[in-house]
């Protein structure tokens, strides 16, 4: 892991393959490892670059509030700071809504975005289940969080068949994670709203969601497709909200797809 001072905080990142720059942003109460599966079917053609954002990973846990438009600011310093011009960026829930305000607040810096099982405003259906996971993180910490966010997040299929791999990752996330930020980060997706400015985006901006997601049904990534003029929406099915992890060749290929044809 690589790691960059950007103002108030340590971002830890992942640097990996050469070419055109490809910034990966993962989503709530995740880290870097969430695109392991991705990362070496990208990274013989792009420079890949996958931070763990601000509270997350091995970044700095500093204080909050936090919020979407707080992730893009360090984004853009981040890209600042590498003397990167312009990137493909690719996100995963709540890393796609991140993604959002990053082609809203600085549309230079973005070549293309992919969002992956995102959102771009809060239902009555995500409003409850992020208030769900509020209380449980409050309460009983992220070894609980992560235990109901697996559930949300993948196929009972994939769960079973991997008791194991999920078992290290689970390890591994709880040693690294702190409550504190992870509550932040859950109010921060609670105030996400783009109804009324993705229509704004320019960007070529490709859709991802899977057909059993029970966290962001696919309407989320309809919504957005409606929203965006020059956008592509794909659906993968039997597979979930973390179906870069589940189904990561498919996921490679539509990615790799969509970025061959700009």
């Amino acid at each position: 892991m690589e790691k960059l001072i950007l103002e108030d905080l340590t971002i830890s990142y992942q640097d990996e393959g050469t070419g055109y720059p490809l910034v990966l942003i993962h989503g709530l109460g995740s880290d870097h490892t969430i695109w392991d599966g991705l990362i070496p079917l990208l990274n013989d053609y792009y420079h890949v670059l996958a931070p763990d954002i601000r509270g997350s990973g091995q970044s700095s846990k500093t204080a909050g509030p936090y919020s979407v438009e707080l992730f893009s600011h360090d984004i853009f310093k981040f890209l600042e700071t590498l003397d990167i011009d312009q990137a493909h960026f690719i996100g995963h829930s709540m890393g796609g809504a991140i993604l959002l305000q990053l082609a809203l607040d600085h549309p230079e810096k973005v070549r293309s975005l992919t969002l992956i099982s995102s959102f771009s405003y809060v239902d009555t259906h995500l409003y409850e289940l992020f208030n769900q996971l509020l209380i449980i993180t409050k309460n009983q910490g992220y070894s609980s969080f992560f235990d109901r966010a697996l559930e949300l997040a993948n196929t009972p299929e994939f769960l079973e068949e991997n008791k194991e791999f999920i078992a290290t990752a689970k390890a591994v996330m709880v040693k690294n994670a702190s409550t504190p930020p992870l509550i932040d980060s859950i109010e921060a997706c609670l105030q996400v709203d783009f109804s009324n400015s993705l229509n704004s985006i320019k960007a070529p901006t490709l859709v991802i969601s899977g057909s059993q997601d029970l966290f962001t049904p696919p309407h989320h990534a309809q919504a957005i497709y409606n929203s965006i003029q020059d956008s592509h929406c794909f659906k993968i099915y039997n597979t979930g909200h973390n179906l870069l992890v589940e189904k990561p060749d498919k996921t490679a290929k539509i990615i790799k797809n969509f970025l061959n044809n700009l």
